[in-house]
């Protein structure tokens, strides 16, 4: 195997295995594309389940009312990213506060082709 595609594979399992933040590759419409094992710790969804999912999933339904996830692909598209802190919705049903960062993709020229999402749980001491 030569370095790039061996370097590839590590990159692969380096975002597969973190597991204090949820990782998440997303299409131009929020289409789930990826998961790792931070993303089911803290969502809860295995990947076999949510692959193929809008990420709109995630937001309380007054948030999806307000279309804010679509709102926050389209800050990341034209800033270049997107954050937020607000509450999240598990597959249980629990909500919980989370930190998301949404970062826009582009291709050789220089064109969104995707999404990463990165998430990360706050305890009650970083909320403010």
């Amino acid at each position: 195997m030569d370095k790039k595609a061996q370097l590839e594979i590590l990159h692969k399992r380096m975002i597969e295995e973190i597991q204090d933040y949820a990782i998440i590759l997303l299409d131009l419409d929020g289409t789930i594309l990826s998961w790792n094992k931070g993303a089911e710790t803290i969502k809860g969804y295995k990947a076999d389940e949510i692959i193929g999912q809008n990420f709109r999933l995630f937001y309380l339904p007054q948030h999806r009312e307000e279309l804010l996830p679509e709102k926050l692909l389209e800050q990341a598209k034209k800033e270049g990213r997107a954050k937020h802190i607000g509450m999240r919705v598990r597959k249980n049903g629990t909500i919980f506060w989370g930190s998301i960062v949404i970062t826009a993709l582009h291709d050789e020229q220089e064109q969104v082709v995707g999404f990463t999402k990165l998430t990360r749980e706050l305890q009650d001491n970083e909320i403010c």
